[in-house]
């Protein structure tokens, strides 16, 4: 029997903002259970969309983009949602960094990427209280 890799999900605080936004202001309503699902299929490492990028600080990480449909605007994955996650593989956790509804933004920087990854990993790096002293 085959083993299955069981990742941990985890979202970003920006992640978090989006969703809010994305779904108080647009009234996009069906988002929430499209991440829950998508969550549930990342969580046993069916990693799903497109490979942009393998960074190597401050952790190894891959990171993807994801389209994703919008049927609350009743469009289908090209005018959608784009949907930007990472994949730390040796921490066993894939963070939700960000979503965007493609109409809204056309795309985003690898320089914003690689800041919401950064920012990920120093606020929830455990706290050294000799580092203080």
């Amino acid at each position: 029997m085959k083993k299955i890799d069981v990742y941990e999900i985890d979202s970003h605080g920006q992640m978090d903002k989006d969703m809010d936004r994305l779904v108080r202001k647009k009234r996009f309503l069906s988002l929430p259970a499209q991440i829950k699902d998508l969550a549930e299929s990342l969580q046993n490492g069916d990693f799903q969309g497109e490979f942009l990028a393998r960074y190597y600080e401050p952790v190894e990480c891959e990171v993807y983009k994801l389209r994703l449909p919008n049927p609350d605007a009743n469009v289908g994955k090209v005018g959608g949602y784009r949907l930007i996650y990472v994949v730390a593989t040796e921490n066993r956790i894939v963070i939700l960094l960000t979503i965007y509804y493609k109409k809204e933004q056309e795309s985003i920087s690898d320089t914003y990427i690689k800041g919401l990854i950064a920012g990920y990993f120093l606020d929830s790096a455990p706290y050294d209280e000799d580092e203080s002293e």
